[in-house]
């Protein structure tokens, strides 16, 4: 009988450099290009009709060398916020204050009726961008960079529709058949990036 080697050879190599990903709530994580602290999340965020960074989604990172590709992601729990009405809302990934084209998200809900609460909650939202590091030129709003040395930061920023359909993030209205509190009423988002060579 041969090797066992000869029927199922052996994988070749992974192209992943290094993976930074984890819970928002503070930790650091410490990979081959740095440490990285993740944000702490402890309360959910209602959207404004005005653009405002998504708490937790903020990453100043630095890819490792021979990094060709940044992949970006950042899930978190999404829920309409007002009583009987739907909720719409928009977002975007930034990188170092450009707005990352193809990234554009519209989340919304049905209407609930007239039950005055608000009923749509999505529990893994996700926006998420791939950076392009073999480009000939900086391109940022198309993802496109001729090299990435120092520290860019990657975050979501996001908005309601209009004041009477709202939205919010890492809201947790319900829980075990009544309403959620304290540390039930909100969910922690999770951060991911990965370099890839």
């Amino acid at each position: 009988m041969g090797n066992l080697t000869d029927s199922f050879p052996v994988a070749s190599g992974s192209n992943i450099l290094e993976i930074v990903h984890g819970s928002c709530d503070g930790r650091s994580i410490t990979v081959g290009s740095g440490t990285y602290t993740l944000g702490n999340v402890t309360a959910t965020q209602t959207l404004s009709t005005s653009y405002a960074d998504i708490t937790g989604s903020s990453i100043s990172y630095t890819p490792p060398s021979n990094t060709r590709y940044v992949c970006y992601r950042f899930n978190f729990k999404w829920a309409s916020d007002n009583d009987g009405s739907a909720g719409i809302s928009h977002f975007y990934v930034d990188i170092d204050g450009t707005e990352v084209n193809g990234s554009y998200q519209c989340i919304s809900s049905i209407y609930s009726g007239n039950h005055s609460n608000e009923h749509a909650q999505f529990p893994d939202a996700a926006m998420w961008a791939t950076f392009d590091l073999t480009a000939s030129a900086d391109d940022a709003a198309n993802s496109e960079f001729a090299s990435w040395t120092s520290a860019k930061t990657i975050k979501v920023r996001g908005r309601s529709y209009s004041t009477t359909y709202k939205a919010a993030v890492h809201n947790n209205r319900w829980r075990s058949g009544g309403g959620a509190s304290g540390v039930y009423a909100y969910n922690k988002p999770n951060l991911s990036i990965i370099a890839l060579s």
